[in-house]
């Protein structure tokens, strides 16, 4: 079941944040940063408490079995290029590795996009580390095409990473592929 995150979900969005990243970046970070972040679990869930009690992104869950096994949030873009454009963006989509290939991730998806599309925007746009390739799959399965030139570097647990910028038009042909 998909529906709209409450602030009471705030742990449960914080505890697959994390267990989604050990699983989805084992080969990306090093294991001991990915270990260390169980320890920011109280700051995470403090953080998502603010930001569903405060509507500035749309955040949905995903349930089954009545535990939250994923979650998206989606809002206006915060790239510096998107001032004054009416873009969107997907800020992060996560599904515990047991959940994925099961159409959690595709559920999740389509609120999102459905949100962004409700509000308005022409489009939307989304970051993903360049070695990430599960996403990336995902992300191009939906549509998603890679900004030429989007590239930007970042450091998590003292390793080097790019992150790329995918889009996606709001036509009418691109959202029926995720419909």
């Amino acid at each position: 079941m998909i529906r709209k995150a409450l602030p009471s979900d705030a742990q449960a969005i914080a505890q697959v944040h994390i267990s989604s990243w050990q699983a989805a970046y084992r080969d990306l970070m090093p294991t001991e940063y990915l270990n260390a972040l169980q320890a920011t679990l109280a700051q995470r869930e403090s953080f998502w408490v603010r930001s569903i009690e405060s509507s500035d992104a749309g955040v949905w869950v995903a349930e089954w079995n009545n535990q939250v096994v994923g979650w998206i949030s989606v809002g206006a873009s915060r790239d510096d290029d998107a001032a004054g454009q009416n873009i969107g963006e997907v800020m992060a989509i996560y599904v515990l590795a047991g959940n994925w290939q099961t159409g959690v991730g595709l559920a999740l998806w389509q609120a999102g996009v459905q949100h962004l599309l409700e509000q308005g925007y022409d489009r939307l746009t989304l970051w993903v580390l360049a070695r990430n390739e599960r996403a990336i799959q995902f992300y191009r399965r939906a549509g998603c095409v890679e900004e030429a030139g989007s590239e930007r570097n970042l450091e998590r647990g003292g390793v080097a990473l790019v992150e790329v910028r995918y889009g996606l038009p709001f036509a009418h042909s691109a959202i029926s592929k995720t419909a």
